[in-house]
């Protein structure tokens, strides 16, 4: 059975933002996904771009994620460092 989530893993919604994205220069992956949370963890949360599901893993929406990752990276955050 499919679903047609608007949510996805957070490294697959990272190695998504990242094939998308080549101009920022981060690569894919789980360990780079992490290293960005340790920066801009709260912004994404901020902007319902990710959460935490069952306490220990995060989950992305496919939409928001992207836009909010790119204004990260970019220094566009929506939470003051």
């Amino acid at each position: 059975m499919q679903t047609n989530s608007e949510w996805q893993t957070g490294v697959m919604a990272w190695d998504n933002f990242v094939k998308n994205h080549p101009e920022l220069g981060y690569h894919a992956g789980k360990y780079q996904f992490h290293n960005f949370l340790r920066l801009h963890r709260e912004s994404l949360v901020t902007a319902d771009a990710l959460r935490k599901a069952r306490g220990h893993h995060w989950i992305a929406h496919t939409e928001r994620f992207n836009r909010a990752a790119f204004d990260a990276a970019t220094g566009k955050s929506l939470v003051a460092s």
